[in-house]
C-alpha cells in the first residue's frame, strides 16, 4: 500500500512538471507573452489549488475539529469518508478509535458501577484516602455508620469526616511505613460506638504508593454483649452468693446448736426456705428466657380475654400494693376485644410490668393498669408514679441483664431479665412495647397488641 502511494505521488509529481513545461514549451517556441504566460500558470494554480483544498485541506479542518471534540471527552462524533483514498482512511482509522475508546470506557463504567455495588452491599464500611489523606472513595456502609452523603466529603480530608486522633494516627503510621495496621476505634459521633479498623496502603502497578483504604467494621454490638455478659457474670455471681451464704452460714448456726432451740430453728428455716425460693426463681428466670429467646416455649394459641387477665393481676397484686401504701386502680372499656395468643405467657407480662411498677414506686404512690382498643389493636398501659427512668437508660431498659440501679435492683431481687422476658413475649404475639418514663415523676410501658376479630354465624 505504501508503495502504491508514492506512484501515486510521483505521477502527480509528474503531470504537474509536464503541463509547467507545456506553459514553457508555448513561451519560447510559440512566442507566449509573458501576461498571457502568468494569467495561463495561474488558472492552473488556481484548479489545483481548489483541488487540494477539497481533497486535502477541507478533510483536514474536519478532522481537526473532531479529534478536538474527542479531546475534550465527546465520543459521539464520527468523520465522513471522503474521496481521496488515504484521507479517507485515515478517517475511518480515526472513527475506529474512536469506537474502541467507547467500548473500553463502557467496560471501565461497568466494572466501576459492579466494584461500587459490590462495595455499597459489604456490610464493613470503606474508604479510600490519597496521599494526603483526601477521600477518593467511600461505600454506603460508611454514610450509614456516620450519617452522611458520600458527595459532601469527596475531596476532602478525612478528619473533616472523623475527627478522632487515634484515627488519624494510624493513617500517619501507614503512610509512613507503608505497612497494614489493625486496631479498635471508638468513635462519639452521631452516637459512641466501637470499629474494627484495617488501614492497608494503596499501591499502583509500579508498588508506588498512592494512597490508603481503611476498613471499618462496627462491633458495637459485640462489645455490648461483652459488656453484658460481664455484668451477668458479675449479677449471677452476686446473686448466687448472697442466699448461698446467707443458707451456709444458718446451717452452721444450726450446727453449733441452734437446733436445739425450737423457735430459733422454725425461724432459721423459714429464711432458708425464702432463700431457697429466691434461688430457685433466678434459675427459672434464666431457663425461661433462654427457652424464650430460643423459641423452644411451646404456645398454648387461643383466643385470649386480657379483661379476665387484668382483672386477675390487679387482684393477685392489691395486697402488696396496700402493703406499700399504694393505690392499684384499673380503667378498661366495659367491652374489650379478644387477642391471639397464650394466656400464660400474656399473664406474665403483665404480672412481670405490675411487679416492677410496686417494687419502684415509694409509699403513697399509685399504679394505674389502663386498658384501650383502636379498630385492630388492644394496648395496655402500665402507669406508675415512681423513681423513673433516666433518658440514658431508657432504651436499654429491655436488654437482657441490665438494671438502671443495680444496688437498688439487688436489694429489690431483680437481676435485669423481667423486662427482656416481657419484649420476647410481645414479640412472639406479633405486638410491641416502648417505654416511657420522666425521672423522679414515673414510667409507663404500653403494650400493643393485634387483635382477633371473631366472625360470628347469622
Amino acid at each position: 500500500m505504501i508503495k502504491n502511494n508514492i506512484w501515486r505521488a510521483i505521477i502527480n509529481y509528474f503531470f504537474i512538471l509536464l503541463i509547467f513545461l507545456a506553459i514553457l514549451q508555448f513561451y519560447f517556441f510559440y512566442y507566449l507573452n509573458l501576461g498571457w504566460a502568468l494569467l495561463t500558470s495561474f488558472i492552473f494554480a488556481l484548479g489545483l489549488g481548489w483541488i487540494l483544498f477539497k481533497q486535502v485541506i477541507s478533510p483536514l479542518k474536519k478532522m481537526n475539529m473532531v479529534t478536538k471534540a474527542i479531546g475534550q471527552g465527546n465520543l459521539n462524533q464520527e468523520l465522513p469518508f471522503y474521496g481521496q483514498k488515504e484521507i479517507s482512511q485515515l478517517a475511518q482509522n480515526i472513527n475506529d478509535l474512536v469506537r474502541q475508546q467507547k467500548k473500553v470506557l463502557a467496560q471501565i463504567t461497568a466494572e466501576k458501577n459492579r466494584i461500587q455495588t459490590i462495595l455499597n452491599s459489604m456490610m464493613e464500611g470503606v474508604i479510600a484516602l490519597d496521599k494526603q489523606g483526601n477521600i477518593l472513595l467511600l461505600n454506603s456502609a460508611v454514610e450509614n455508620f456516620l450519617g452522611i452523603a458520600q458527595e459532601a466529603y469527596l475531596g476532602k480530608n478525612i478528619l473533616s469526616l472523623i475527627r478522632n486522633y487515634d484515627l488519624e494516627r494510624a493513617v500517619k503510621r501507614v503512610l509512613k511505613s507503608e505497612k497494614p495496621i489493625t486496631q479498635e476505634l471508638q468513635l462519639i459521633y452521631p452516637e459512641p460506638s466501637f470499629y474494627y479498623l484495617k488501614a492497608t496502603p494503596l499501591k499502583n502497578q509500579e508498588q508506588e504508593k498512592e494512597g490508603i483504604v481503611i476498613l471499618l467494621r462496627n462491633i458495637t454490638k459485640e462489645k455490648r454483649l461483652d459488656q453484658m455478659r460481664t455484668e451477668f457474670v458479675a449479677n449471677i455471681s452476686h446473686e448466687l452468693r448472697t442466699p448461698l451464704t446467707s443458707i451456709s452460714g444458718f446451717l452452721e448456726t444450726l450446727r453449733d446448736g441452734a437446733i436445739d432451740d425450737p423457735a430459733a430453728t422454725h425461724r432459721i428455716l423459714e429464711i432458708m426456705s425464702k432463700e431457697t425460693g429466691r434461688l430457685a426463681k433466678l434459675i427459672n428466670d434464666l431457663l425461661h428466657l433462654s427457652k424464650i429467646e430460643e423459641r423452644r416455649v411451646v404456645h398454648r394459641w387461643q383466643l385470649v380475654q386480657l379483661k379476665e387477665i387484668i382483672n386477675q393481676v390487679a387482684a393477685m397484686f392489691q395486697p402488696q400494693a396496700q402493703q406499700k401504701s399504694l393505690s392499684l386502680t384499673v380503667e378498661m372499656p366495659v367491652e374489650l376485644p379478644c387477642v391471639s395468643g397464650d394466656p400464660d405467657l400474656l399473664a406474665q407480662v403483665l404480672t412481670n410490668l405490675v411487679d416492677n411498677a410496686i417494687k419502684y414506686t415509694p409509699p403513697d404512690g399509685h399504679v394505674l393498669i389502663r386498658a384501650t382498643t383502636d379498630k385492630d389493636n388492644v394496648q395496655v398501659e402500665v402507669k406508675d408514679t415512681g423513681i423513673g427512668i433516666p433518658p440514658e437508660d431508657l432504651p436499654r431498659v429491655f436488654e437482657r441483664f441490665y438494671r438502671v440501679e443495680k444496688a437498688r435492683a439487688r436489694e429489690l431481687g431483680g437481676i435485669g431479665v423481667g423486662l427482656a422476658i416481657v419484649k420476647h413475649i410481645i414479640k412472639a404475639h406479633g405486638g410491641s412495647i416502648k417505654a416511657e418514663s420522666i425521672p423522679h415523676q414515673g414510667s409507663a410501658f404500653k403494650v400493643t397488641l393485634p387483635t382477633e376479630k371473631i366472625e360470628t354465624e347469622e
